[in-house]
């Protein structure tokens, strides 16, 4: 059985292929994909082998014996087609916008990851960043950080308001319902940073930090703050073809 190897495409960045034959200074590969691809013979030793485990679409990226840009794109991608948006990096989370709705937020999904005893034995999700910073601070009563980032469009402030939402329903209810009333504040607070762009609907123009304060002796919600920074206010009075300003004018015209 011939090698498999590792080749540029145009697409997909990088795609599996076996060797086809020679063709002068060229060699050509048949693409997993379909097609052929031509590549100077010379560039061949350049390429890398596909290895064991690497078209499988793991769970881990970390359990590859060999971890490469094209085994974990190729990874992150069978996934994807199999309708799993998540693939851990041992802690770490890569989300890929699904841009439709899943049922994987419902509330026995979040009662999976809230009991779980070590969220690693679970399925990659994103309820897992918001349980392993809950086990941080009650278990070392540290504060804990999640960080999302990602190109416009990538679902970023989606990613934070399921973080957001599994950690409000995760922890106790606190007597002033501070809880919902974050989770309703939230929407109002986006609509003067968020806007519609060229790629993305709902786009956030803006850096935010949200401060999540939890009372470490009740494990409750007590308060939160939230910072902006570098806001595009330039958008208030210019904006570029096919977008519009901040939703909040929308809005308020809206309502009139």
């Amino acid at each position: 059985m011939s090698d498999q190897y590792w080749l540029p495409h145009a697409e997909h960045v990088w795609v599996p292929g076996t060797t086809a034959r020679e063709d002068g200074n060229k060699t050509i590969f048949n693409a997993d994909s379909g097609g052929e691809i031509a590549l100077p013979s010379e560039s061949v030793a350049n390429l890398d082998l596909v290895q064991t485990g690497q078209l499988q679409g793991v769970d881990d990226i970390c359990s590859l014996a060999v971890v490469n840009e094209a085994a974990l794109l190729h990874t992150v991608r069978v996934r994807y087609a199999d309708q799993k948006i998540y693939t851990r990096v041992s802690r770490t989370l890569i989300a890929v916008n699904p841009f439709a709705a899943l049922p994987i937020y419902s509330f026995k999904v979040v009662e999976e990851y809230r009991h779980a005893k070590d969220t690693m034995e679970n399925a990659p999700h994103i309820f897992a960043i918001g349980k392993d910073a809950l086990d941080g601070l009650k278990l070392h009563n540290r504060n804990q950080a999640v960080l999302i980032s990602g190109e416009s469009g990538a679902g970023k402030t989606e990613s934070c308001k399921l973080v957001l939402s599994f950690v409000v329903d995760a922890v106790r209810s606190s007597e002033d319902g501070v809880e919902d009333q974050l989770m309703q504040t939230n929407p109002v607070l986006e609509a003067f940073g968020n806007a519609m762009t060229v790629r993305n609907n709902n786009s956030s123009r803006f850096g935010k930090w949200l401060d999540l304060r939890i009372a470490t002796s009740s494990i409750e919600v007590v308060g939160s703050t939230l910072t902006s920074y570098l806001l595009e206010t330039m958008r208030v009075t210019t904006q570029g073809s096919d977008e519009r300003c901040f939703h909040v004018f929308f809005q308020l015209l809206q309502a009139r």
